[in-house]
């Protein structure tokens, strides 16, 4: 196992905090929640298209999804566990001549559950996944669910001797995740310039603070590793 170290996790929330950007959607998402607290099929709506334009989640049929998240909501109520967010990533789409054709929308689905239903749900994308399965298993891991997922994101938070938040382990495995595959270092094996575009604007930046920043971010890729 590679641990997580303190110095990573600070140094990605500085670099988070940096980037006005984010917080500005931080601060939008928040005043959505507190706008629309219910889950009609028009507040479910207002959510789905708004995180759908801020995350670029791909969601083409966003009345369909919002539909579906709005009538489980109705049927089962809110349940606060793993498997909930598995089945509201589960969508039937019934419009447009797509009637029973189904989609999975895991990563939509767990940024709108960590922001609209609890900061629990560890939010799931290409990054974070290969970060978490990196730190617990050293290697590559698919996870075919949500709460495969929020498994291992439990047991890599739960092995920490520091203390952290689930927003703020995100923004670690997710800022480092992209430096990474940057760089082209582990779990990353070449650089690539495929990456969140406000992100590499920091990576490309030449101050010693920046510059010191990031190295924290990787700190477990230099000197001695710091291994279980």
């Amino acid at each position: 196992m590679v641990q997580v170290l303190k110095e990573q996790v600070e140094s990605a929330v500085k670099l988070y905090e940096s980037v006005e950007d984010f917080q500005n959607i931080d601060k939008a998402l928040k005043k959505i929640r507190n706008t629309f607290p219910d889950f009609s099929l028009q507040s479910s709506l207002v959510k789905v298209a708004v995180v759908n334009s801020l995350y670029n989640t791909n969601i083409f049929r966003t009345l369909d999804v919002a539909k579906h998240i709005s009538e489980v909501v109705a049927s089962d109520g809110i349940n606060l566990e793993p498997d909930f967010v598995d089945k509201l990533s589960l969508i039937v789409l019934k419009s447009n001549g797509d009637d029973g054709k189904s989609k999975h929308y895991i990563s939509f689905t767990s940024i709108f559950a960590h922001n609209f239903l609890s900061e629990k749900f560890p939010i799931y994308n290409s990054f974070v996944t290969k970060m978490v399965a990196y730190h617990l298993h050293e290697e590559a891991k698919k996870y075919g669910s949500y709460a495969d997922f929020y498994h291992d994101f439990y047991m890599l938070l739960h092995s920490l001797d520091f203390k952290t938040t689930v927003s703020d382990m995100h923004k670690y495995l997710w800022i480092s995740g992209e430096y990474r595959k940057f760089c082209g270092l582990k779990p990353w094996e070449n650089p690539s310039q495929e990456i969140n575009p406000d992100l590499k604007r920091i990576f490309l930046k030449k101050d010693d603070s920046t510059k010191n920043l990031l190295d924290d971010t990787v700190k477990d890729l230099y000197g001695p590793l710091f291994r279980e």
